[in-house]
């Protein structure tokens, strides 16, 4: 084993080592599932690692197949179906999808870092709820009008609605004496997703059309935050509003998002409707949103009825991003650990999922 790169960010050798002997080996040591582990040190740094820090199973005591468990878990698949088909802990079966949730944010970075932004936007939320009803959350979802493929996804929590009983409204008192949604959640997740876009705009040489429904608190968050009102006014950006009763067609302008939320009502157990495997953590809901979305943007076959016989292009390639560049990236996915390069900007959204950072 060589490896590939220093794993302390602050080393001139994190990247990609500047200089050949870089690193001495320092031994071994030896475990029951990956027998002997050889160690290292860095010459510049003085940071020591082994073999498993690049490896998608640091820190783990037993070999899963990563991909059964990928492929299962964005086919519907529940946790404990999992776990039992495998032979593993329901808690097992979440630690491999987080660390392959990592890995796929990580990825899906880079490639909206190498993507053009050559075609509009359509934004759109997909609402569920985490622990109980009394907790609705919301995702808001920035997917290509044309590609369909989905460039920025955020989460907020929301107060329930709409109509409930009076012992319901009861207990969401007694439930908000303690902890209240934030009102404009859904306009401040808006916000980030914006900044998010606005990170890929600069690079267009015609304005970007933004399409939504009516919803007011879309149009609050354009206006009031003033490096896009300026952008606005401008002409850089515009908006266009869409009923959201218009048929759900190919014609309506917001058929993109249409799309991804009828596909991640199929595909995500812990999105259907009515459903009994809803998720229980907002940061593990989040890194398993994002590894569906990376699934659908890297590996689903765009235009499933039209596709040539042979010719799996995917939604990344239908946005712009070179078949090359997108297995150089995806290579390893399911058995090396995923840095994050010094030169990749990462939204908000994404700094909260890696870092665990959204509040349940």
């Amino acid at each position: 084993f060589s490896p590939p790169q220093c794993p302390n960010p602050d080393c001139a050798h994190y990247d990609a080592p500047v200089i050949r002997d870089w690193y001495r080996s320092i031994g071994h040591y030896s475990t029951k599932t990956f027998g002997p582990v050889p160690r290292f040190k860095c010459r510049t740094c003085r940071t020591g690692f082994s073999s498993q820090t690049f490896s998608i199973d640091y820190y783990a005591k037993r070999r899963l197949d990563y991909t059964y468990i990928y492929h299962k878990i964005n086919d519907g698949a529940g946790l404990r179906k999992i776990g039992r088909d495998i032979g593993a802990s329901c808690d097992s079966v979440i630690n491999r999808i987080n660390r392959m949730a990592r890995n796929a944010t990580l990825a899906g970075r880079q490639i909206v870092d190498l993507l053009p932004l050559r075609e509009d936007l359509v934004l759109d939320g997909l609402q569920n709820f985490c622990i109980s009803q009394y907790f609705p959350d919301h995702y808001t979802i920035a997917v290509g009008k044309d590609s369909r493929f989905v460039y920025e996804c955020d989460y907020a929590t929301i107060r329930r609605a709409g109509r409930m009983t009076a012992d319901q409204k009861k207990r969401r008192e007694e439930i908000e004496r303690r902890f209240r949604a934030n009102r404009r959640s859904i306009e401040k997740s808006f916000t980030r997703v914006l900044r998010s876009i606005d990170m890929k705009s600069s690079e267009r040489t015609t304005p970007l059309i933004l399409y939504t429904d009516e919803k007011s608190d879309y149009r609050r968050s354009l206006w009031e935050d003033k490096h896009i009102r300026e952008k606005m006014f401008t002409g850089e950006w515009r908006h266009h509003m869409v009923n959201s009763k218009v048929g759900r067609n190919t014609r309506n302008p917001l058929f993109a998002a249409n799309y991804i939320d009828r596909e991640i009502r199929k595909d995500m157990a812990s999105q259907a409707r009515e459903t009994v495997q809803f998720p229980r953590n907002a940061a593990n809901a989040m890194l398993r949103m994002n590894l569906y979305l990376f699934d659908h943007n890297h590996f689903k076959p765009y235009r499933i009825i039209r596709r040539v016989e042979g010719d799996h292009q995917s939604h990344a390639e239908a946005a712009g991003l070179e078949r090359q560049a997108l297995e150089r990236i995806l290579e390893g996915f399911f058995s090396s650990r995923y840095f994050k390069p010094k030169g990749l900007a990462l939204s908000e959204s994404a700094r909260r999922t890696l870092s665990r950072d959204w509040e349940t």
